[in-house]
Parts: structure tokens; sequence; C-alpha cells
């Protein structure tokens, strides 16, 4: 058995995972298993290595940002900057009950049409139930003013100020009188009012409206700003992308004619990175790379300085696009590239570095690069 050195095998992309299953089972069924190094990933065991990298994007799949508008009425159940799942509550809104003894005199349902505004303020209708909304008014679709809301045009449901539509539902307009005469009006959402009818007596602690909660339709890393009537929370999605499209890794002990036979007939166009008969073992930058996605190496990781009130610092753009600079955090530390494009908004720039012949974007926050 040979000294184990690393390897990259080349082929096409979209294929790396077929190849990586075959080419663990030809491992196992010829007994190389000595001669091959084994890791451990995301709790599964395996010779061969396709690094892959988590990238945030605050897009969906089709393009539009995943938004929940969140009254302060609700208590946020999720957390800040933390990761949520599909179908977790993200907030609650606790069951209310009559603060004294009142009696229901009206029960109103209405259609609720709220929009909201580019300054994020909002603007909403009540229409009767005897009134047709239109088709067109869905949440998410964005309104100019002067639109009539209902089928009939009734100029009393028109849009003042153009926006987007957020929110289309059914809501109950309760007026509660109390002993004294007095009345109050509340606005109870229609899947949570339950039994509540005109003529109803309601005493002192009695539940008037049932708890409601709103859920992740996504999975990722869940933003939250804050506005004067609400929250905004914005599911930013997680994607795992390929570090290096059509390339396996691994890090091998055979000779020569095991490692050709290793990956004779496997469908997907397979070679070793070098010559064509004759593999190259990787080395210096290229296999540091590989190993610290591998979690055999320490992740170099940038360090900023805090600034003089404690807070964090806001980092200058002291490069352009087409510089050359060196990369001085993660998997491609020590690699020099050549800046693409500059995110000033989210910090982040985008070098284009040379790996195994191939251009390969990498993207780092400002902190993350030096000058040369």
């Amino acid at each position: 058995m040979r000294l184990k050195k690393w390897y990259a095998i080349q082929t096409y992309a979209g294929s790396e995972l077929k190849v990586k299953e075959d080419l663990n089972d030809r491992v196992r069924r010829r007994e190389w298993e000595k001669a091959v190094e084994r890791f451990e990933v995301d709790g599964e065991e395996t010779f061969f290595l396709v690094p892959v990298e988590e990238v945030i994007t605050s897009r969906s799949r089709r393009g539009a940002m995943t938004e929940y508008r969140i009254p302060y009425e609700y208590d946020l159940v999720a957390k800040p900057n933390e990761r949520t799942a599909r179908g977790d509550i993200l907030a609650r809104k606790a069951p209310r009950h009559m603060e004294e003894a009142a009696t229901v005199t009206e029960v109103e349902t209405l259609q609720r049409v709220v929009i909201e505004l580019s300054n994020r303020n909002e603007e909403t209708h009540f229409i009767p139930m005897d009134k047709r909304v239109r088709r067109d008014i869905r949440v998410g679709e964005k309104i100019r003013n002067g639109v009539p809301l209902t089928t009939d045009s009734d100029e009393k449901y028109t849009v003042t100020n153009r926006g987007t539509i957020v929110v289309r539902d059914k809501v109950r307009r309760v007026t509660f009188t109390l002993p004294g005469g007095k009345e109050k009006k509340k606005i109870v959402l229609d899947k949570c009012a339950g039994k509540i009818r005109k003529d109803m007596a309601l005493h002192e602690g009695d539940l008037y409206e049932e708890e409601d909660t709103i859920t992740s339709r996504a999975s990722g890393l869940l933003k939250v700003k804050e506005y004067k009537d609400k929250r905004v929370v914005t599911i930013q999605r997680i994607e795992k992308r390929r570090l290096f499209p059509g390339y396996v890794f691994c890090r091998l002990g055979l000779e020569d004619e095991q490692m050709m036979e290793l990956i004779d007939s496997i469908k997907g166009a397979v070679r070793y990175v070098g010559s064509r008969f004759k593999p190259m073992p990787l080395e210096g930058r290229e296999m540091k790379v590989i190993q610290r996605k591998a979690g055999l190496l320490a992740v170099p990781v940038a360090t900023t300085s805090s600034s003089a009130a404690g807070g964090e610092p806001r980092v200058e753009v002291d490069f352009t696009v087409g510089e050359v600079v060196e990369i001085v955090e993660g998997p491609f530390a020590d690699f020099t590239g050549e800046v693409k494009e500059i995110d000033k908004d989210a910090e982040e720039v985008t070098v284009m570095v040379k790996i195994f012949g191939r251009e390969t974007p990498v993207r780092l926050g400002f902190e993350g690069i030096d000058k040369l």
C-alpha cells in the first residue's frame, strides 16, 4: 500500500454525486478500504468528497422575497438570525378574553384588504360581504392608486395610494355594549371568532377570540425588521451549492493499476486531473482547499477590530472591480484572484480564483480579502 495522497477526479458537472456513489461502491466491493481515506460528512461515511458550500439568498424559487407581515399584537416565537424550517411557528397571537362583562349587540362579517405603501405604512379597507372583491385583488400583487377593489367599482372602496396587497382575509367587527351603555368595537379574525353571535352575553374572562399562529412556508435564515405598526419577517433561503462543479476528491494509497481500475467504465467521462494515464496528486494551495472543506485543516478567519463605540465597524471599500487581491479567510485563503463584483449594501465581494485550470467565483465579506 502506498502513502496516501490527494487526487481530483473530473466528471460532468451535475454527475458528481452519482459518480461518488459508484466509487464508494467499488472501493467496498474490492475491499480497498485500508488504502482509501475514510471521511464522515453530515453523519455519512464516505471515501470520496464533493465539497459544498451554503449560500444564503433572500429570494424564493419564484424570484420574490419570502416575507411575513406580523402585527405587534403577535408575539415573535422564532428568533432572528437563526434557522427556521417550513412549518415552524414564527409568531403567535394569544387568545383574547373579556376584560369586563358585556353583551354582543352587533356582529358584522367583512372582507379585509390591506395595502402596504412604499414607506411601509398601510391602507386598510373593510368591505361588506354583499360586495364582490375583484378576482385580481391577490396577496403579493402590486396595485395603483385609483383602482376599485369591488366588481361594481364602488368609489367607497377605491385604492388611495399605490402599493402592494399584503392581506386579503375575513374579519368580524364585533360591537360590545357594556352595562352602562358604552359601546366598544373590536376587529376579530373570522377564523378565530368561534361562536360569537349577536345578543350573546359575555362575562369577565370569557373567551371571544381564539389563539392564532403564523407559520413559515419556507426554510432558511430568519431576519426581522421593525416598523411603526408591524414587524416584517424575511426567510432567506439557504442553498447548498457545489464548490467545485465537475470534481470529486479523494485520498488514495492505491497502486497505479488499481487507481485506473477504480474509475474504469464509470459513466460520466471520469478521469483523474493530470495526465490521462498517470494521475497527478494535488499539492500546495489546491490541496489545502480540499482539506479545509473536509474539516482536516482549520479555516482561517479574518479578524476585525471593534469601533471606539464598541459596535460593528463599517468596512470601507478601498478596492475596485478588476483589481487582483489576496483571500485571507475561508477555504480559499492564500489564493489570489480578480475582483469581479462589489456589493456595497451586503458588504460582500466576488473574487475569481483559478483552481484545477478553471476560474471559480468565491463570495466573501470585505474583511476576507487584502490588497496585494
